[in-house]
């Protein structure tokens, strides 16, 4: 598993978990769903054309990665940002960052694993913007993901490999004959 397999999968998940949210785009009209991308907005060709076109969308941003020791796997730090377009006069817009954020945390709270391979930190935290941007409101979540290492052998097939074949009483010394 990679960092851009987590992207990949936490950017369907979350389209999944935002899919029935009813919002405005930037032109005002109502839409469902929001769009997810990858570390950044798509790059504007036309002149007469600009960002707030993408409203209302999420980033999924891989940040950073590390890993402590050669036994555990990648920790690596991901940010969702959202963008929302509300031109309710009640400047609301921050609700619904909110209520977004909670469907998300709430997920990865209460069942970490993502496809079957990544495993959320539980020490999750979130943001809301600062200044005033109405009609357009922006949030986001810092969550670190567990990432399987490629190649890396889980301790079950450590321990098999080093019990070796049962069948033939030879021990598996890989490649180098067992030497070092």
């Amino acid at each position: 598993m990679t960092p851009w397999d987590l992207q990949k999968s936490l950017i369907a998940e979350i389209e999944e978990l935002l899919a029935q949210m009813q919002l405005k785009n930037a032109a005002g009209e109502d839409v469902f769903g929001v769009k997810g991308y990858e570390q950044r907005l798509p790059e504007i060709a036309d002149d007469e054309e600009d960002q707030s076109q993408f409203f209302p969308y999420f980033i999924v941003r891989i940040e950073e990665g590390n890993t402590p020791t050669d036994d555990e796997p990648w920790l690596v730090g991901t940010t969702v940002l959202f963008g929302i377009c509300d031109y309710d006069k009640e400047t609301n817009g921050h609700r619904t960052i909110l209520e977004m954020i909670t469907k998300i945390t709430n997920r990865f709270l209460e069942r970490p694993l993502l496809d079957s391979k990544f495993r959320a930190n539980q020490n999750v935290s979130f943001a809301l913007q600062d200044e005033d941007t109405y009609p357009f409101y922006f949030g986001a979540i810092d969550i670190k993901f567990y990432v399987p290492k490629i190649g890396a052998m889980t301790g079950h097939e450590r321990i098999s490999k080093d019990a070796g074949d049962k069948s033939t009483g030879k021990k598996d010394t890989g490649s180098d004959g067992g030497k070092d």
